[in-house]
């Protein structure tokens, strides 16, 4: 089989089962985000009986939008901070290569 096939996973997470079509190669990764969602569910759906499956499925797609946002926003600052230390190292290199001329 080749790692782009796709292949048919059920996951569950608050008892709610969806089927996905995914790439042969990411199945641990879908497994992994279903364990990891499915926990936080369990977590805050026994710190807040009170409240329906609804609200505690809103909380956790927000928990993981917001550690999505912060994770773009570090990737942001990573890719400036690199873009800069590019291009010291590159005006270095342009400098020493004028002294030895």
């Amino acid at each position: 089989m080749n790692d782009s096939d796709k292949v048919k996973m059920t996951i569950n997470i608050g008892g709610e089962r969806l089927q996905l079509s995914v790439a042969f190669n990411r199945q641990n990764a879908v497994r992994d985000a279903e364990k990891a969602t499915a926990d936080l569910y369990d977590t805050w759906r026994s710190r807040w009986p009170s409240r329906t499956d609804k609200e505690i499925l809103a909380m956790v797609a927000y928990q993981f939008a917001s550690y999505y946002q912060e994770l773009l926003a570090r990737l942001e600052t990573a890719a400036r901070l690199t873009t800069d230390i590019e291009e010291r190292l590159d005006r270095i290199i342009e400098s020493d290569t004028d002294k030895k001329v």
